[in-house]
Formats: structure tokens, sequence, C-alpha cells
């Protein structure tokens, strides 16, 4: 390995010194070069084997993305990708999984390293165990952004994450999804049935909804009253399409009583737009035009998806 300790000349470090410094650290350090096919990596130290299970043997000459296994979904991801191909600085905070297969929360932060010349050459990465401040950030999560009633994401947290999925999308050049869900005649169900009979039908369609939105860049939140909305990475209309109108079915298929509704049991009306937005794109414009296309599927009678591009 070949990286200037700095590009002073007045520096004198061996090589041996720098390799048994990065070793001694407790932080988790590797090098991939980035010169080299799928931008190898090239060094490990000994904290990145206790941390990950893996040998230096093992992970040289490999990607770091083995460390993603299959949960390859996550934003966070993305925006490693477009440092990378930037050449720019990046921290995030994401799942990784070591050799047994055991998902650990990691605080990776990588920088360019460039040569004499000023050409990027490799990357180095810093990676901590996050555990402990995920576990406080998920109790902390389960009162700020849980709907009580319902159990998953609130409107506080679906905002917050429909923000940074546009943003992720805007700068990766993916295109972006999104649903706005309304239980029909939810307010005559209520009147027949009794505000208890009400909470469990929230919750069941809540419920409902999260079964088949499980990716881990999907957002499943009641956003309001009887109106539930998701927000995900798409690659494309159609595929949206059938997500939406399995939900339409699969709700249905709870079988839900409902006297008032002309198709006897409980069912829902779906409003989509897909996107693959610009920089002008903002999350108030896609709500819009979702919400557009929900009251077009009321009007066309209810119990159907109404999805645009």
């Amino acid at each position: 390995m070949n990286i200037a300790a700095s590009s002073s000349p007045e520096a004198n470090i061996s090589p041996d010194l720098l390799a048994k410094a990065l070793n001694q650290s407790r932080d988790s350090i590797f090098i991939a070069d980035v010169r080299g096919q799928d931008i190898p990596l090239v060094f490990v130290n000994e904290s990145f084997e206790k941390l990950t299970g893996y040998t230096p043997g093992e992970v040289i000459g490999k990607n770091y993305h083995l460390l993603f296994g299959a949960d390859t979904d996550q934003p966070e991801i993305a925006s490693i990708r477009a440092a990378v191909s930037q050449g720019r600085d990046c921290a995030i905070t994401l799942r990784n999984y070591r050799k047994d297969g055991a998902m650990f929360w990691s605080h990776l932060s990588i920088s360019p390293v460039h040569d004499a010349e000023g050409t990027l050459t490799h990357f180095i990465g810093i990676q901590k165990d996050a555990a402990g401040e995920m576990q406080q950030e998920n109790r902390l999560g389960n009162s700020i952004y849980t709907d009580p009633l319902v159990g998953i994401s609130n409107r506080r947290h679906f905002q917050e994450r429909f923000a940074n999925l546009l943003r992720v999308a805007q700068r990766i050049h993916s295109g972006v999804s999104l649903l706005m869900i309304d239980l029909d005649y939810f307010k005559p169900f209520n009147e027949r049935y009794g505000k208890p009979a009400g909470d469990d039908c929230l919750r069941m369609v809540g419920d409902c909804i999260a079964k088949i939105f499980i990716r881990s860049s999907d957002c499943v939140a009641r956003y309001s009253g009887e109106e539930f909305a998701v927000v995900s990475f798409s690659s494309g209309v159609e595929g949206l399409r059938q997500h939406a109108r399995r939900l339409c079915d699969q709700v249905r298929t709870l079988n839900i009583p409902h006297s008032d509704s002309p198709h006897g049991v409980v069912t829902i009306s779906i409003g989509g737009v897909h996107r693959l937005p610009n920089r002008d794109t903002t999350e108030e414009l896609l709500i819009g035009l979702a919400n557009q296309e929900l009251l077009s599927a009321k009007r066309d009678g209810r119990n159907r998806a109404h999805i645009i591009s």
C-alpha cells in the first residue's frame, strides 16, 4: 500500500509506524482503492476484524458492500455511492452485517485520498459500532415518531423520511413513489359500530399496509385520521400500480363488515404518483398530485387506486 501520510515534505512517518497506529485504533478502519475494479479493500485494521468478524484475508480484494448483505435498499447506500463517484466525504449511519449474519448499526465516514498530482486514488473509511446510540434513538423514536393507536410511523416521521428520500432520489436520479390511502365511508363506520371498532379497523388496515411495504426504504405512516401514506424508492409506475391494486385486494380480504358501504366490507381508495424528481420537485407538489388522484378514485366509486407518473 503506497499512501502518503502527509503531503508535507517534512513528514517522515515510516509505513510500519503508520500501520501500527492504524491497527491500534479502537475504530474500525479500512482503505479502498478506487483505481481497482469494483473499488477493492486494500487494508483493514484489527478493529475491523473485531467488529465484523471478517479476517483481512477474507475481505482484501473485495468491495466494502459485502457488509450490506442482502439489505441493499437502504437509502444511505445510495449516499455512499454518490460520494464515491463524486470523490467527496460522506458520513452516515446504516445497517451492516457481520460474518455470522448478525446485523449491527454502524457510524461510517469515508474520506477521499489524493496523490501528489491531485488524482483521487483511495478512500479511507472509519466505522464505529452505533448499537447503543441506535437503541436510545429507537426508544425516543417509539414515542416521538410512532402513532400510538396504529403502531406505525406518525405524520412527523413521515415528513422527515419523505424529505430525506426525496433528497437522495434527486441526488442519485432515482424514482420516488408516494401513495395517499383513505378508508372508504369511515365516518358512518364509526357511527354504526363505535369508536373502539373504528380503532381496531385502523390498526388492521395499518398493519396490512405495513406488511406490503416492508423494504427498509419504505415509510408507512398514519397521515391523519383515517388516512395513511406510503413513500418509497420505486423503479416505475407499473410496479407501483401493482402494489396499490394488491393493497386494495388485501384490505378487502380482511372482511371487516361495513353495512353502510356498497361493498359490504371495509375498503380503501388510493391516490399515487411516481416521479423521477428534479431539483424543483417538492414534497408538497407530490402530495398534492397524489391527493388529486385520491379524490379521483373516490369520485369513480372508491375501492380502487389511481396512479400517475
